[in-house]
C-alpha cells in the first residue's frame, strides 16, 4: 500500500509554515530535513504545499520513466514564464514535443562545429581584455557579458551587434526583475501590461528587448537570405508530423529562451570553475601542462586532447550545480517508489542534494576532478547535471563546447589566483549564483 509522504514539522514560520524557511534557505533546510525525513518528504505552506523527492533514483523515474505523469513543470517556472514566455524551458506537453522537434537541429553537432571559432573568438578577446586589466575584479560580469555576446552573435549572426550593448542591458535587467520576485513573491500580483512605480524599468526592459527581437524577426523574414544562425534555422524549422513552422511569437519565446537561458547558467557555471581552479594550485599546474601539450590551436577536433578540462568543469558542475533544483507538477496520481503522489503535487528534484551526498559519493564536498576519470564516471542515476529524460537541457553539448572554450582561452591568457578573505557563498535562486560576485587576483601569464 502506497504511503503518504511526511510532512516537515519542525522549523516552522508562525504563519508561513515551514515553506518560510525553505525559501530563505533552500540549502541548508532541505539538506537537514532530508536526513531527518529521508528520501521525500512535504513542506507546508498557507498557499499550498510541495513534495521534495530526496532520493535520485525516484528523481529519475519523475524525470524520465514516470515522465508522462510529470509533463507539466512546477509553479515555480512562472516567474520565467513571464520573462521567456512560452519557450522549450517552460512549456509542456504537445506544445513543448513540437516545439523541441523544431528547434532540436541547431544544436547538433554540425551547428556546434560551424559556431566553434566565434566562441574562442569572442573568449580570446575577453581574456586578452583581463589580462591587460589585471588587478582583482569581480569576474561574474564580464562573464555574462561573454556569454551574451556568443549566444547573441550564435543566434543572430552580425544583425544584433548594433543593439548589443542594448541587448546586455535589458537582459540584465530582466533577470535582476526575476531575483527581485523570487525574494518578494508579493511581485507576482503586480500588473505587467503596463508599467507601475515598481515595474517600470522592467517594462520598459521587456518592451525595448521585444521590439528589438521583434525587428530582427521581421527583416530576417522579409529577407531570409545570407544568414547561417540559430535565427535563420528556426525561421525554416518545420514539424515533421504537423508541418507547422513557428510562428512571431513563438519565435520570440524561443528567442528570449536562449537569450536568458543560454548565457546565465554559464556564466556563473564559469565563475565557480574559475574559483575551483584557483583555489586548487595542484589541479591548476596540471591543467596548465595539459593545454601547453597541446599547443595553442584550438579547433573542433582538439578538445579531445583536454580530458582534465573536461573533467574540472564536470566537478565544478557536481560541487556548484548552476541549476540546482528543478520542479514538476503530478497531472495524475503516481505511486514512487511505494509512496503515494496526488494529482496536483507540486514536486522538488533538488539536483544539488544527489551531489553532495555520502551516500552516493565519496568525500563528497572534496574538488576531486579525478572521480570522472573513464574508469571512475559516476553513474547517471546519481550526476545529470543538465536533467534527464525528455526534457534533458537542448543546450548542453553547446555549453560544454563553450565553458571548455572559455576555461582553455582564459588559462592560456591569465594566471589566477584567490582573493584572500574574499567570501564566497552560494545564491539559489533561478541559478546557483555567487552571491557576492566573485573577485580573482588576474595578471597576464
Amino acid at each position: 500500500m502506497s504511503r503518504i509522504p511526511p510532512a516537515v514539522q519542525e522549523p516552522s514560520h508562525w504563519l508561513m509554515g515551514p515553506a518560510w524557511h525553505a525559501q530563505r534557505d533552500p540549502i541548508s533546510y532541505i539538506t537537514r530535513w532530508a536526513g531527518e525525513y529521508g528520501d521525500i518528504f512535504s513542506i507546508g505552506s498557507p498557499l499550498g504545499s510541495a513534495t521534495v523527492v530526496a532520493d535520485p533514483v525516484l528523481a529519475r523515474q519523475v524525470l524520465a520513466d514516470h515522465y508522462s505523469s510529470y509533463v507539466e513543470k512546477g509553479r515555480s517556472y512562472a516567474v520565467l514564464r513571464i520573462l521567456m514566455g512560452n519557450g522549450l524551458v517552460t512549456s509542456s506537453g504537445e506544445f513543448w514535443r513540437g516545439q523541441r522537434r523544431m528547434t532540436q537541429p541547431a544544436f547538433h553537432r554540425r551547428r556546434l562545429d560551424a559556431i566553434f571559432a566565434m566562441m574562442v573568438r569572442r573568449s580570446r578577446e575577453t581574456a586578452m581584455v583581463m589580462a591587460r586589466e589585471g588587478g582583482a575584479p569581480d569576474i561574474a560580469p564580464a562573464f555574462s557579458r561573454l556569454t551574451l555576446a556568443i549566444i547573441s552573435e550564435a543566434m543572430f549572426s552580425t544583425d544584433v551587434k548594433q543593439d548589443a550593448s542594448t541587448v546586455g542591458a535589458h537582459v540584465a535587467t530582466l533577470n535582476e526583475a526575476a531575483l527581485r520576485m523570487l525574494r518578494q513573491p508579493w511581485r507576482f500580483l503586480l500588473p505587467r501590461s503596463f508599467p507601475t512605480p515598481f515595474t517600470r524599468h522592467d517594462y520598459h526592459a521587456r518592451t525595448e528587448l521585444d521590439r528589438i527581437v521583434n525587428n530582427i524577426i521581421q527583416q530576417r523574414r522579409l529577407n531570409p537570405a545570407g544568414h547561417d544562425d540559430l535565427l535563420s534555422m528556426f525561421l525554416s524549422a518545420c514539424d515533421e508530423e504537423t508541418g507547422r513552422g513557428m510562428t512571431d511569437s513563438q519565435l520570440r519565446d524561443e528567442v528570449m529562451t536562449m537569450f536568458i537561458a543560454g548565457h546565465e547558467t554559464t556564466a556563473n557555471a564559469m565563475c565557480w570553475v574559475l574559483h575551483l581552479v584557483a583555489t586548487h594550485p595542484d589541479v591548476k599546474a596540471r591543467m596548465l601542462e595539459e593545454i601547453a601539450h597541446a599547443g595553442d590551436a584550438l579547433d573542433q577536433g582538439s578538445l579531445t586532447a583536454f580530458p582534465l578540462v573536461k573533467m574540472v568543469i564536470e566537478e565544478s558542475l557536481r560541487l556548484y550545480p548552476t541549476i540546482w533544483s528543478v520542479g514538476r507538477l503530478c497531472t495524475r496520481d503516481d505511486d514512487l517508489g511505494g509512496w503515494k503522489i496526488r494529482k496536483g503535487t507540486t514536486l522538488i528534484i533538488p539536483i544539488f542534494l544527489f551531489q553532495w551526498s555520502a551516500k552516493w559519493w565519496d568525500n563528497p564536498r572534496k574538488f576531486d576532478p579525478d572521480r570522472f576519470q573513464p574508469d571512475r564516471r559516476p553513474s547517471p542515476e546519481i550526476y545529470f547535471p543538465f536533467g534527464a529524460g525528455p526534457r534533458t537541457c537542448i543546450g548542453n553539448q553547446f555549453a560544454m563546447q563553450e565553458l571548455m572554450i572559455m576555461t582553455i582561452t582564459f588559462l592560456q591568457a591569465l594566471d589566477i589566483q584567490p582573493v584572500p578573505d574574499f567570501p564566497v557563498e552560494m545564491d539559489p535562486l533561478i541559478t546557483l549564483r555567487p552571491k557576492h560576485g566573485m573577485r580573482l587576483a588576474l595578471s597576464p601569464r
